[in-house]
């Protein structure tokens, strides 16, 4: 079977080196971690190949990141950040582009995962707008002139946040991030946990399968309500589906 490509981004590096936190992490440093340890993640399921945009401390444009994407013909495209503001705000939140309304829920339910793990709070899935009205990000800009299929902008946890530097300084705190972020990627393609086995390894003869228990959450008068409702249910990282009288 084909397998699905994937293209990790770690932002900044080599000149940008700016973004710290109030002790010693450093962005640049912390999210090529994260990429590194999120490639051996994918690459162990065997469902994956990947390849990071840059392996070391250097400098790459965004127009030069999203290339390689394009040249690598990526399924997914993740651009791997944490964030800054005002040393107060905490929590996880995923970017996807204006031109890809369908990574949505995907955005959404990564950024749900992520905070859950780290019990923060969960800023959900987003857009920015420029003035011209397309993505403010540029590595969401370019990823979709160059017709890849989803991209996504992940900003795990605020390392202005004194709380939230000290979890981004534990490296085995980085590793759980990359898997966390790999599960849900295998959920977002169809793969469960029984189809991850090394080659050599014996089952149980038992599968193990997660029960699913469907919530329903409302009834309307009115299709425009319901609309509103999937609406807020998808950007809280919900999955949801509409059943029309």
């Amino acid at each position: 079977m084909k397998k699905i490509r994937i293209v990790i981004d770690p932002g900044h590096g080599g000149e940008d080196r700016w973004n710290r936190g109030p002790t010693t992490y450093i962005e640049a440093d912390g999210v090529l971690a994260i990429s590194k340890y999120l490639q051996e993640a994918l690459e162990k399921t065997g469902h994956f190949e990947v390849k990071l945009t840059r392996e070391k401390d250097e400098s790459l444009t965004l127009k030069q990141r999203a290339q390689i994407a394009r040249d690598f013909q990526a399924d997914l495209f993740i651009s791997e950040h944490t964030n800054a503001f005002n040393g107060t705000a905490r929590g996880t939140e995923v970017y996807y582009s204006v031109k890809r309304p369908k990574d949505r829920g995907l955005a959404g339910r990564m950024s749900r995962v992520i905070a859950n793990h780290f019990e923060t709070h969960n800023r959900g899935s987003k857009t920015r707008l420029n003035t011209q009205r397309d993505d403010f990000y540029g590595i969401l800009y370019y990823g979709a002139l160059y017709n890849i299929p989803s991209i996504l902008l992940i900003e795990s946890l605020f390392h202005d946040n004194v709380r939230e530097e000290r979890i981004l300084l534990g490296d085995h705190n980085l590793e759980s991030l990359a898997q966390v972020q790999c599960e849900m990627i295998m959920d977002h393609y169809g793969f469960t946990s029984g189809e991850d086995r090394e080659e050599g390894e014996e089952s149980s003869g038992k599968e193990s399968r997660e029960k699913l228990y469907r919530v329903q959450v409302g009834a309307f008068r009115e299709k425009g309500n319901a609309l509103r409702m999937i609406e807020s249910l998808e950007e809280d990282g919900y999955p949801t589906y509409l059943v029309l009288p």
